[in-house]
């Protein structure tokens, strides 16, 4: 079958198509994301901070407080004394965030849709083609500066703003010639048993396939020239229906089976301990008087290996009870994963008003997963004698390069004008050249023996091929003119943004037919049941079947245009007042393809076009020298990901359902109002705010009714919605005691925050999708969301450790239908110490001990499993040098 690439059919055309859609008066309103720029970023003033946790964390309090808008900031000093060994861990230490299945972060309990991530001020791709945003866990622990969490919009950033915005800013040119080396291992409570493997897969230390996954060229070149692989279809591409080319299509259909990798036995091993080593160096060269040119690189290697221990259930409603239509309360698995990074910038400095910086960075994250579920399906949920084994393969690498080239210039002859600009390319990749599925039916017999076969069916093994690339490009400049009238400080900003965006995802779906198969044939190992000598068998009947009645191809782009103006008034360091306004143009068009690569459905359906303002204002009021105070009000967007608008089905990663998109999907349209106060006393701070979001058309998701025993999502938006509540903060050196005890206790800290809040959303019935309630919180919402840290700094800064609990309230996972009651995953309580001892200077031994309540991860309907997620407890050893 001819697919449609993205390189062929060129941005331009996609983008042609939105526009010849937009001149058919199409009024279709569309999504947004957001993106804070880097006049901001570069805006704020860089803080140093000593080698003591509580020095560093005082510090980034220090740069929070200047920051006009509600923002929270990490440091490198504590994201490193935290024993955060990525992006990801390290956020869910700040006020209001929570951290999903370690890649997501949930700002004040919304979901991961309402937030969103930058890269030192770009937008860039996401490999993870089932989500919006980066997953966090790819960017390592070391080649980050800092990270900025900002939870008030502001007219710098996209205007697709929800409840934050993430800047990952990565290390910059350093001051002065850096080395730094460190090596770890790991290991997690559940690889006390053996893992699973199978014959070149688990083992490949690289992290990139090694040819052998995936499609052949013989199956590519027979969908190429067939199209749908059948008998019938390939005679008549044979010049004709007639008893010769039946025959022959027979032996075509055959003969492709051994173009399939059926090496897959799958064997128990023991676990190895994991690994993980980084390098990073950076100096600087004076080329002529005020004239330095610096360079920084770091590369970072993890490899990892975890058992899996899951439950997997679904169910019907019966009267008050629940009944089982899918039971799988044994799965066991393996999951390999390997982590590869790579950065390199360089930066010339031509006096103190010229900065010109290029940044590169590659990041690779491979998991080889092999899952075996045992249980009952619809099919066998009532037969005592009977039960199944699922087994599945997936292995997947998602990779991301980032180029930038990004600039800072100060214009004293021009009364001080400041203008920042950057320009990014930026490619994303999810590459899965072999997923394969199979059941297979387990018969207990009276004499209490167990007989084994893989199911003979037309569809006995499903294999799937994908390929996803997402190619971006990003241009922004900012200008800065401060003014001075009177006592009051002025300072007028503006600037522009382009962003365009292009995907082209693929998938090649087949499936083995057995049914001419004995069940004594079908009880053997996998790649005994389909060696050559059976596929080849013209007795067995074996064939090969391609699934085109599903759309799983698509092509999307987006383009946005937007600028931006603001000003700024600080009175006699009494207070300031922000102003600005944002407008954006936005285009979007996202094409499914057909079994033939046309666009299958309307064109019109697949285009979302929007333009508008989107204003904000935020007041600080400076009561005193230590006390300040608050207020922010925006208006902003949040629109549907690429994926959730184009009607092709996916699996979910991070929970394994069947997910559908839809391509009616309406722009959520949020007001936004914060109220905060803030005290920094030493190096003490607090603070404690109220916030309220107002939300047209939120989007949902939703479980769509089906009768297979099987939980398929997709997504709807509701009418309304809002969300409020109060955060509070804290930071306090524990030295308010005198005598013994205050010697005891001065050298620890403690630090937390809570966040309090409610959401509401009103929703109405959707054909096919019989919501139980109307009336409910939102999706992904946490009521309550707390984090505390206790911390050590000894005198000698020879010891230090932390010991850090996190806890969210129960979320809606999805709502309930057919009168089932929602599905809520629960609480999760995590507790975690490190501990860290510095024998001489620059050297450094890291103890790590990860989920010590050893907690699962659960989402219950009306008091049921549904899944069951053992997270086991992870032990971490780490030895670093620094020069």
């Amino acid at each position: 079958m001819q697919k449609f690439n993205i390189s062929r059919v060129g941005r331009s055309v996609l983008l042609a198509l939105s526009a010849t859609t937009a001149m058919m008066s199409l009024n279709t309103i569309a999504q947004e994301t957001t993106a804070p720029t880097q006049a901001e970023q570069e805006d704020v003033e860089r803080i140093s901070v000593s080698g003591r946790l509580m020095s560093s964390a005082a510090s980034a309090a220090a740069e929070r407080r200047e920051q006009p808008y509600v923002a929270e900031l990490l440091g490198m000093e504590q994201i490193s004394r935290a024993g955060d060994s990525n992006a990801a861990t390290a956020l869910r230490r700040v006020t209001g965030l929570t951290l999903v299945k370690d890649k997501f972060i949930y700002v004040r309990g919304l979901g991961e849709r309402y937030s969103s991530t930058l890269l030192n001020g770009a937008m860039v791709p996401s490999p993870d083609p089932t989500r919006n945003v980066i997953p966090l866990d790819m960017f390592p622990a070391g080649i980050i500066e800092s990270l900025v969490v900002q939870k008030a919009y502001s007219p710098e950033l996209p205007a697709a703003f929800g409840g934050g915005n993430v800047n990952i800013r990565t290390a910059a040119i350093p001051l002065q010639t850096t080395f730094n080396v460190s090596v770890g291992t790991g290991y997690n409570s559940l690889n006390s048993d053996d893992g699973f493997e199978y014959a070149g897969g688990g083992d490949d230390w690289r992290g990139k396939d090694d040819g052998t996954r995936g499609i052949s060229a013989e199956l590519a070149n027979a969908q190429a020239l067939y199209g749908t692989l059948t008998p019938i279809n390939i005679a008549e591409a044979l010049g004709g229906i007639n008893g010769t080319n039946l025959a022959q299509a027979e032996t075509i259909v055959r003969e492709l089976g051994t173009a399939f990798n059926r090496d897959l036995d799958i064997s128990r091993t023991s676990v190895k301990p994991d690994f993980d080593g980084s390098l990073s160096f950076g100096t600087r060269f004076d080329l002529a008087k005020n004239v330095v040119f610096g360079v920084m690189t770091g590369i970072s290697y993890d490899r990892s290996t975890q058992n899996i221990e899951e439950k997997e259930r679904y169910f019907s409603v019966t009267g008050q009870s629940l009944t089982p239509l899918n039971l799988y309360d044994d799965i066991k698995g393996t999951e390999h994963q390997v982590k590869l990074s790579g950065m390199l910038n360089f930066g010339l400095e031509l006096g103190v008003d010229h900065r010109i910086e290029t940044s590169t960075i590659y990041l690779r994250d491979t998991k080889d997963e092999i899952k075996i579920k045992n249980g009952d399906s619809i099919e066998t949920i009532n037969e005592p004698n009977r039960f199944n084994t699922d087994t599945s393969i997936l292995y997947e690498e998602r990779t991301m390069l980032s180029n930038q080239l990004r600039g800072r210039h100060n214009l004293p002859f021009l009364m001080d004008l400041a203008i920042d600009w950057q320009y990014t390319d930026a490619k994303a990749r999810r590459y899965a050249p072999s997923e394969v599925e199979y059941r297979t039916l387990n018969e207990t017999r009276e004499d209490g023996s167990v007989f084994s076969f893989v199911r003979r069916n037309q569809n006995a093994v499903n294999y799937s091929f994908s390929d996803m690339n997402d190619d971006t490009e990003n241009l922004s400049w900012n200008a800065k003119l401060p003014l001075t009238w009177g006592k009051a400080e002025l300072a007028l900003t503006g600037g522009y943004a382009y962003f365009e965006r292009s995907r082209d995802a693929q998938t090649d779906r087949f499936n083995f037919d057995t049914v001419g198969y004995t069940l004594q044939q079908l009880s053997g190992r996998f790649s005994e049941i389909f060696s050559n000598d059976n596929i080849l068998d013209a007795g067995n009947r074996f064939k090969v079947s391609n699934v085109t009645t599903q759309a799983d191809d698509y092509l999307a782009a987006q383009m946005i245009d937007a600028a931006y103006g603001a000003v700024e008034l600080n009175y006699d360091y009494k207070f300031r007042i922000n102003i600005g306004v944002r407008y954006e143009d936005f285009k979007q068009i996202s094409l499914p393809l057909g079994a033939n690569g046309e666009v299958s459905g309307s064109l019109t359906d697949s285009v979302l076009l929007e333009d508008g303002f989107y204003p904000a204002v935020s007041f600080t009021w400076f009561i005193n020298d230590d006390l300040q105070a608050r207020f922010g009000y925006s208006q902003t967007v949040v629109r549907p990901d690429l994926r959730e608008v184009t009607p092709v089905l996916y699996v979910d990663p991070l929970t394994d359902f069947k997910v559908t998109g839809f391509a009616g999907l309406k722009s959520t349209d949020i007001n936004s109002a914060d109220v905060r106060l803030e005290w920094y006393y030493d190096t003490s701070n607090y603070s404690i705010g109220v916030f309220y979001k107002d939300l047209e058309n939120p989007i949902e998701a939703i479980e769509l009714s089906g009768s297979d025993g099987n939980l398929l999502m997709s997504f709807r938006n509701a009418e309304s919605g809002s969300v409020y509540g109060v955060e509070a903060e804290f930071l306090k050196q524990l030295d308010m005691f005198g005598g013994d005890l205050g010697r005891l206790t001065d050298n620890f800290f403690v630090a937390g925050n809570l966040t309090l809040s409610e959401s509401e959303i009103s929703i109405q019935r959707f054909p096919g999708a019989n919501l139980t309630n109307l009336e409910r919180g939102l999706s992904g919402h946490s009521k309550y969301v707390a984090n505390l840290q206790l911390g050590f700094d000894s005198d000698d800064d020879k010891h230090n450790a932390t010991l850090t609990y996190n806890v969210f309230g129960k979320r809606i996972a999805f709502a309930g239908v057919n009168e089932k009651d929602d599905a809520f995953e629960q609480p999760f309580n995590s507790l975690d110490f490190t501990y860290s001892y510095t024998p001489v200077n620059n050297m450094t031994v890291k103890l790590g001990l990860k989920n010590l309540l050893d907690q699962n991860v659960e989402i219950l309907q009306q008091g049921e499993i549904l899944q069951q997620r053992t997270e086991g407890q992870s032990y971490s050893l780490s030895f670093s040098y620094k020069y």
